[in-house]
């Protein structure tokens, strides 16, 4: 037991102090750094894999008391496994991916910092069983994952960065309020403990559960929520974009889960609200990947869309109640699926980016056809996507479909029958937007790129991606691989009886058939026809939905500027308020007591003595306090002839701008609490 829960914190350790001697090291020799990340990795990696035959048997608890004020509470069991095993999993060949993606960017030593430290909070966030502690790790790795984000310092990246942060630290600020209300209603952060406590509590679980999912919502890319997940991948280095797609959502969908599903129990409003999102996210993220150019981007709203698939399966555990098993399977298993088949296709844009520095399908039409070895592998993560039989997609997708029709037989309503033609055309915009990349890159002609940069593709970059292919192939021909560990997971969602799949039955394939067949049709009835133009000599796609409403700009930046300009306005206009009403009540109390008031003069010294505060007559280093410049506060209260009114009036202007930027931060979190609640 104690070598086990070694090897637990290990884990999470590990990654970590890979980072800090990993970057020593590149400071010196970046070969060996190199070496050292990928052995980190691939050792982590190991030991989960050892972990496995201990997990099965029974979970796998660490408690460490005085961190974090409250300890640091560790878990393993087979439910967090699956997060676990598939993250190193992914960081490892991530990892051996970046030593050849890498070679010609700047800031090298700081990516793989950073890269590293990211692992380590990410493996945190899935091992704790303590909220707060998962907190704690959550906006660590937004910081860490920030840095890979704006890593080639352009406008573009920063603007990327901005967005990121500012959603991932908007939505930390109300999972937090969400944390303080849930502990201070049941006295408890522990995740197996919330289930019980939240049971016996009014309507203000739903305030709580809200402002939770709300935070975890957006690095799950939950709508609308979802704004910072188009600009953040194309501007990473693709391996970052590979885990930020393929894990990092992951992170926000474990919360959702840990929420609906361990803390409220299944509750039937939260499990609706969470399949709505879910199904919009589904159909928005297809629809809008359909109009994109750029690979990455085109691969970031498939990314939300195949998000979207997940969220359904969430909300389809509470709905089905006591049938939950098939949704619980299907949920688990295309977590599992998605991060695998999406990270190959990043890979596969990335050694496009190697070679060419472009990523616009316009631009680099054509390079893919004479590179089998890369059109095969990117060929295998597009079946995958689509759920092509015999591919890992298959499986989960089937899965999640099975749950849908289960839900639509118990509910007979006709929303399920909408449902129904959302899914099924959701996954015809996925065979579209991935046909017309496909085409454009791997099966057009284009003479510029006939039989070169064959030599710029080494073995590195294309190991992973390899890797990564025989892995969804594998699954796709063994699904029960995974269904053990699936199998022992059930019992944490109050799931006593496994089921038995037959995956390739004539229906199930029809089925999978009649959405790739829809999505056929789309690319040649829609995407060839409108989105497609040509002069007779080369062709190129446009995108009309650069015009169409921006959710950024058109509402979250204008609602920012307003509600930072309207508060300003009132609190400045409360404060003159309060400054003109003492001056008048000054004046009332000098009239009726008929006594003349003096206004003496105050030099500095005198000044100094009365506030009792030890200055000097000269401030030589001056510094500068959160916006408060002391040299010139300092000069302009201690000018010779200022009646002391005057002077504590202009330390009362130098202060207000510290006073709106508190009023304004009150007012906003006010706002969100209000919105949320009614």
């Amino acid at each position: 037991m104690l070598r086990d829960q070694i090897a637990l914190l290990t884990i999470l350790i590990l990654p970590s102090l890979g980072a800090m001697i990993g970057w020593l090291i590149g400071r010196k020799n970046e070969k060996y750094r190199d070496t050292l990340n990928v052995i980190v990795t691939g050792c982590t990696f190991f030991i989960v894999m050892l972990l496995y035959k201990k997990v099965m048997q029974h979970p796998i608890e660490l408690f460490i008391p005085d961190i974090m004020g409250i300890g640091l509470y560790l878990k393993l069991d087979t439910f967090r496994y699956i997060f676990v095993w598939v993250t190193t999993f992914i960081w490892f060949l991530a990892t051996m991916y970046s030593t050849q993606y890498l070679i010609r960017y700047k800031n090298r030593n700081r990516y793989y910092a950073f890269f590293m430290l990211t692992l380590g909070s990410t493996i945190g966030i899935f091992l704790s069983e303590n909220i707060l502690n998962l907190f704690t790790f959550f906006e660590i790795m937004s910081f860490t994952s920030y840095a890979l984000i704006i890593h080639d310092e352009d406008q573009y990246a920063h603007d990327a960065g901005r967005s990121y942060i500012g959603m991932a630290i908007g939505a930390g600020m109300i999972l937090l309020m969400g944390l303080f209300l849930l502990y201070d209603y049941t006295a408890t952060l522990n995740i197996s403990e919330l289930g019980e406590k939240v049971k016996s509590l009014g309507n203000i679980k739903y305030v709580i559960s809200g402002l939770i999912i709300v935070g975890f919502g957006a690095k799950a890319s939950m709508v609308p929520l979802h704004v910072w997940l188009p600009k953040a991948h194309p501007a990473a280095p693709t391996p970052a974009s590979a885990i930020l797609s393929g894990i990092l959502i992951k992170t926000g969908i474990f919360g959702i889960i840990i929420t609906t599903e361990m803390m409220m129990q299944e509750d039937i409003m939260i499990s609706m609200v969470v399949l709505v999102l879910g199904f919009m996210n589904m159909f928005l993220g297809g629809l809008l990947a359909l109009f994109q150019r750029n690979i990455k981007r085109i691969l970031a709203y498939s990314s939300m869309s195949q998000a979207g698939y997940i969220l359904v399966g969430v909300g389809l555990m509470g709905i089905l109640k006591e049938h939950r098993a098939i949704a619980v399977y299907g949920t688990l298993y295309h977590i599992f699926n998605h991060a695998i088949f999406k990270v190959l296709l990043f890979m596969g844009a990335g050694i496009i980016y190697m070679v060419l520095h472009e990523l616009s399908i316009n631009a680099i039409r054509g390079f893919g056809k004479n590179k089998p070895l890369l059109k095969g592998v990117f060929f295998i993560g597009l079946l995958a996507i689509i759920g092509m039989p015999g591919f890992n997609g298959f499986i989960s997708k089937t899965l999640l479909h099975e749950a849908l029709a289960e839900a639509h037989h118990m509910y007979h309503s006709v929303w399920f029958t909408i449902a129904e033609v959302v899914f099924t055309l959701s996954s015809g915009f996925t065979v579209a937007y991935l046909l017309k990349l496909f085409i454009a890159v791997f099966i057009e002609s284009n003479e510029k790129y006939s039989g070169q940069y064959k030599g710029h593709i080494r073995k590195r970059a294309i190991f992973p991606m390899v890797i990564l292919g025989l892995t969804v192939i594998y699954i796709g021909i063994r699904p029960g691989t995974v269904l053990p560990l699936i199998d022992r997971s059930l019992g944490i969602f109050g799931v006593k009886e496994t089921m038995h799949h037959h995956f390739y039955t004539l229906g199930h394939m029809k089925s999978s058939m009649m959405s790739i067949m829809i999505g056929i049709l789309i690319y040649i009835g829609f995407v060839r026809k409108y989105l497609r133009k040509t002069d007779g000599k080369e062709s190129w796609f446009v995108n009309p939905s650069l015009n169409w409403f921006n959710l950024e700009r058109d509402i979250y930046e204008p609602l920012m500027m307003f509600t930072f300009r309207w508060s300003s306005a009132v609190f400045h206009f409360i404060d003159r308020g309060v400054v003109n009403m003492v001056h008048y009540l000054g004046d009332v109390i000098k009239k009726l007591s008929g006594m003349q008031i003096k206004s003496e003069k105050y030099s500095k010294v005198k000044l100094q003595n009365m506030m009792n505060v030890k200055l000097e007559i000269q401030v030589k280093n001056p510094i500068n306090v959160k916006g408060i410049d002391t040299k010139n506060l300092f000069e302009d209260i201690s000018t010779e002839g200022h009646s002391l009114s005057d002077v504590l009036t202009k330390i009362g202007v130098k202060m207000n701008s510290l006073m709106y930027a508190v009023f304004i931060f009150a007012i906003i979190l006010a706002g969100i609490l209000v919105a949320l609640v009614f």
